[in-house]
């Protein structure tokens, strides 16, 4: 049962998740108000149901956020990563006029280790939510964590770490790759 008040996240996490738990999935996401995740776990889910072209990101969150919902006063919406391609955001409020968020393009020798840059997204988006924000600006700082992410080796924890801190102290800067440069995250700010 949903609870009126209570806003319910899911990111995908795996590829592996759609594909083999596409039952439990269909059984959580009536319950689901945002639900995350990149083009290979969008493409896993468009298999595990049938969908006919698992590379059409739109039309799979689209999929996704037509499904039926407990809670149909709170409309889901789905966001698509899809690494230095641009993000897709679909609303069940108008499933036909997906949103696209470009992503601003980092060089090789910038991108360190893309490990946890998923997580990271999610943890901005969700953590700009949490701070009132708009969606569409709980995009932007998802791409901001995401891009900050992949800038260092293991920087999951160091990302958390900072939105604590920007939530708490309400600034801070985190060092990028080879120090070169420094993110403020004042600039999530409207």
């Amino acid at each position: 049962m949903s609870v009126p008040y209570q806003v319910f996240a899911l990111n995908l996490s795996a590829p592996f998740i759609p594909q083999f738990f596409k039952v439990q999935l269909e059984q959580v996401f009536p319950y689901c108000d945002f639900v995350i995740g990149n083009e290979s776990e969008a493409a896993a889910w468009a298999s595990a149901v049938g969908l006919a072209n698992k590379h059409d990101i739109p039309a799979i969150a689209k999929s996704i956020a037509t499904l039926p919902k407990s809670n149909p006063s709170r409309p889901r919406t789905v966001v698509i990563t899809q690494g230095s391609k641009s993000t897709v955001l679909v609303s069940a409020t108008d499933p036909d006029k997906p949103t696209t968020f470009p992503v601003d393009p980092l060089t090789d020798e910038q991108i360190v280790d893309t490990n946890g840059a998923g997580d990271a997204f999610a943890g901005g988006f969700l953590g700009a939510l949490v701070a009132g924000k708009s969606v569409d600006k709980a995009v932007l700082a998802g791409h901001t964590m995401g891009a900050m992410c992949v800038q260092l080796v293991r920087m999951l924890m160091t990302c958390c770490f900072m939105v604590f801190l920007r939530i708490i102290a309400g600034r801070t800067a985190v060092p990028m790759a080879q120090g070169s440069c420094v993110v403020d995250t004042q600039e999530l700010d409207p």
